[in-house]
């Protein structure tokens, strides 16, 4: 993402090609398998690097840090035991002086917390992980968040997906960006935050079924790749399906 006309030229044809490269894979989801090993996440070049390959059985939020943050409201949680545990969630990465996508991002996320919430209802729920720990302190980030009504974790108002942004040490938070694999392999680009993509991975974790998606594909779609990936039943894996032009 950009923070001016320059980086955004820059990068501009990296990041086209990332973001087909992202839609070309968004069906992709990543399932538990009883007889070979699974990759870790969806290879996209240039950002995600499915370096990790899990065993059989293993569920894909084994891999991730279980790292003490701290939310918007100034809880203390651990990533995987408090959030992603036997959940249903959607994470995304921004930063609170961004000024190229990550508004967008997040206005996504605020667009998703009611019908993710009548679909899932409280099982699921919403993390923004900040690449900008130094800055992005717990009252920075409350106020950040309360431009897109979140400023604590669960809404005051009724049927909203909670919602928790997360802030901690430097070497926690970037734990948490490699061990969702957003890595570019030009070290250079990968230090910059202003070159990440604007995509957002998401799963169900008791069925261990997870994808990644670009925050720009169409609504309607994106929302229903969500419910169709995170969900067990028939109507919420099947009933979303497209139907064939006449």
């Amino acid at each position: 993402m950009s923070n001016s006309a320059d980086e955004s030229g820059a990068a501009g044809t990296s990041r086209r090609f990332l973001l087909r490269a992202s839609a070309a894979a968004a069906g992709t989801v990543v399932a538990a398998s009883a007889v070979r090993p699974r990759m870790a996440a969806p290879a996209v070049t240039g950002t995600l690097a499915a370096t990790r390959v899990l065993t059989a059985g293993a569920r894909y939020s084994d891999q991730l840090p279980d790292v003490e943050c701290v939310t918007q409201s100034g809880r203390v949680v651990r990533l995987v035991s408090d959030l992603i545990r036997d959940r249903i969630v959607l994470v995304s990465f921004m930063y609170t002086q961004c000024n190229g996508t990550c508004p967008a991002a997040s206005g996504l996320f605020q667009k998703l917390r009611a019908p993710l919430a009548a679909e899932f209802g409280d099982r699921v729920s919403l993390v923004s992980v900040t690449l900008d720990p130094l800055t992005d302190t717990p009252e920075r980030l409350r106020q950040y968040a309360a431009t897109f009504r979140a400023q604590s974790e669960q809404s005051s108002l009724p049927g909203l997906a909670s919602w928790t942004f997360l802030t901690g040490a430097v070497e926690g938070v970037e734990s948490i960006r490699r061990g969702f694999g957003y890595v570019d392999p030009d070290p250079v680009r990968d230090q910059d935050r202003s070159q990440h993509a604007a995509l957002f991975t998401f799963g169900n974790d008791s069925t261990n079924r997870w994808s990644t998606y670009p925050a720009g594909l169409p609504f309607p779609q994106l929302l229903a790749g969500v419910i169709r990936v995170c969900g067990s039943s028939s109507r919420q894996r099947y009933g979303r399906l497209p139907v064939p032009e006449a």
